[in-house]
């Protein structure tokens, strides 16, 4: 049966979901790639892994741990679904997905934790998709268990019951077995965790050349049936950890990262784009543009309107708006920002006094958008947003406007080319007061 869009705010409401990231045979994803400009940056992330667009051949690659850079919520998982799905299959990739949000405590992240989460993943990719590793292939990695963390007492007890299971198996079942737990303690046990980090930070040497022997066989063995060349690991939700733990996974523990020598993506906050201690480690000049509503001069942008109206449209039917002008008013103070319309959709079902979307919903939408930025924006955030929009050539990038690009306060269009405030920002009074006194300032100089 064919998908047909909610037609009652009820429905809406049941079925929508803000965070939700798209697979890529959802019937509810737009391709956006006109509306964001970003043909090249796909072409782009295949060459970095080696990838040729141009006649589909696999190179060297040219990078092994790259970033994924844009607004939260911007579209950076379901773009990137998109993109590892269409270079799957024999001589290509075979592509394993560790979503951390899921999996793992991102409040208190570690390399420790993604390490043995990446692990996990790949055998059971390989597990579902039939692929039988040779036993040699599994031999490190069962020894570092054995040797380095079976012997722990701080550990041991995570193991009771696994030998009376599967431990005679060996292999595949048996470290499926032990990763899960060990990855379900990351999650939600803070003693194992702490015991575990410390076994993986002291034979990390080790747990490194395991690692790597398991990599190196397993794409052996896809190569041999035909299946992939290279496996492509994605690592989703580091753009959603706490300003500390992003510092700390990319920046400080990165000889960690970069001691795996697999091919991976990771999604980063736009913010951390403008680290300066991030240079020269991993790759970080891939960002996915946001969805433009117009050009830098104010020129309409077709191609994003035309995208922005189709995402919304696909979670409410046309015939749930009372006419296009709200439909253009909620795509406007989206900002191009995907999540943003979509929060805006919600709060719209949320506030209507019957079936219908009208103007004053719509506009009660944006008013209570407008009012979740004013708890966390201060004073001197809202003259730095005028200054931004008055002044095209202002690309700051102190703590402030890092904050603010973090927070969405400020958007970033055509690759960092430009910025504007957020526009449910600019109908706040604050907003309006310092764009008024920058506007006296000018009048007066």
């Amino acid at each position: 049966m064919s998908y047909q869009a909610p037609r009652h705010p009820g429905e809406v409401l049941q079925k929508l979901e803000v965070e939700e990231a798209l697979p890529p045979d959802d019937p509810r994803y737009v391709n956006t790639r006109a509306a964001r400009d970003s043909e090249q940056t796909f072409k782009r992330f295949g060459r970095k892994f080696g990838f040729s667009s141009n006649d589909s051949r696999l190179f060297r690659p040219t990078q092994r741990h790259v970033l994924f850079f844009g607004h939260i919520g911007s579209g950076k998982t379901t773009e990137l679904r998109r993109y590892v799905n269409d270079l799957k299959g024999p001589g290509r990739f075979f592509s394993v997905e560790v979503n951390i949000i899921e999996l793992l405590d991102r409040h208190n992240l570690q390399y420790a934790d993604v390490l043995m989460a990446m692990a996990h993943a790949l055998l059971q990719r390989l597990r579902d998709e039939g692929v039988a590793l040779p036993t040699d292939a599994l031999r490190e990695l069962e020894s570092w268990f054995a040797d380095k963390v079976l012997t722990e007492e701080d550990t041991k007890e995570l193991t009771l019951g696994i030998e009376a299971t599967v431990s005679a198996k060996g292999g595949i079942p048996y470290l499926l077995e032990l990763l899960g737990r060990f990855t379900t303690a990351f999650k939600n046990n803070h003693t194992y965790k702490e015991s575990l980090r410390r076994v993986i930070r002291n034979t990390f040497g080790d747990f490194a050349e395991a690692f790597n022997r398991l990599l190196r066989e397993a794409e052996q063995t896809l190569t041999g049936a035909n299946k992939a060349l290279r496996v492509l690991f994605f690592i989703d939700g580091t753009d959603k950890l706490r300003d500390e733990d992003t510092r700390r996974f990319f920046i400080y523990d990165v000889e960690q990262l970069l001691a795996i020598t697999a091919l991976v993506i990771y999604t980063a906050p736009i913010n951390l784009k403008y680290e300066s201690n991030l240079a020269g480690k991993l790759d970080a000049d891939l960002v996915l543009p946001m969805i433009k509503l117009c050009e830098k001069d104010g020129v309409r942008c077709e191609a994003g309107w035309s995208a922005m109206r189709n995402i919304l449209l696909l979670r409410a039917d046309r015939s749930l708006f009372a006419s296009d002008a709200e439909i253009d008013r909620l795509v406007e103070h989206s900002g191009g920002h995907p999540r943003e319309l979509l929060r805006l959709l919600k709060l719209c079902c949320e506030f209507a006094e019957d079936d219908t979307l009208d103007a004053a919903t719509a506009e009660s939408a944006i008013k209570q958008l407008s009012a979740e930025y004013r708890r966390f924006l201060e004073p001197d955030d809202y003259a730095l947003l005028a200054r931004i929009d008055n002044d095209e050539i202002h690309a700051g990038n102190d703590e402030r406007t890092r904050r603010l690009l973090y927070n969405l306060a400020l958007l970033e269009y055509n690759d960092a080319s430009w910025r504007r405030s957020h526009p449910v920002v600019r109908t706040l009074e604050g907003y309006q007061r310092a764009r008024a006194a920058l506007s006296a300032a000018a009048a007066g100089s």
